[in-house]
């Protein structure tokens, strides 16, 4: 039943986490980038399955149900992240090199690459000449 047509949009079945300290931790969390438009939730399920058990698998869609052309995968173990991430970092899916690394939350993310405001790139000069 996994992935099957419901209304037009694809049936997601997973185990349910009653413990958020999993998914919160964010172990074994993967974050895609740079998807074909064509990539849906069972090819991506299907590409990184061979690495591990995965408790989640997700592209992201907007509210006309086209791919954003990211997405997440969560595996059980961080040696299953770890492994996909340097055997699909790079790869061709569908003729795009994809990106692939560790999920990272906003505010780590702000951290680490700071804030897009604190870094300007462009000058305005009035009344010149």
């Amino acid at each position: 039943m996994n992935y099957e047509l419901i209304k037009g949009r694809p049936m997601r079945l997973m185990w349910s986490q009653r413990d958020p300290s999993l998914r919160k931790s964010g172990v074994g969390n993967v974050f895609i980038k740079n998807l074909d438009k064509s990539i849906d939730n069972k090819s991506l399920y299907d590409t990184f399955s061979v690495f591990g058990n995965i408790l989640s698998c997700k592209v992201a869609h907007d509210e006309r149900n086209n791919s954003k052309g990211y997405g997440f995968v969560h595996f059980e173990t961080q040696d299953a992240s770890d492994q996909a991430i340097q055997k699909v970092n790079g790869m061709l899916l569908n003729d795009k090199k994809v990106y692939v690394g560790r999920f990272m939350t906003r505010k780590e993310r702000m951290e680490t690459l700071g804030h897009p405001a604190t870094r300007f790139t462009n000058i305005y000069v009035k009344n010149f000449g």
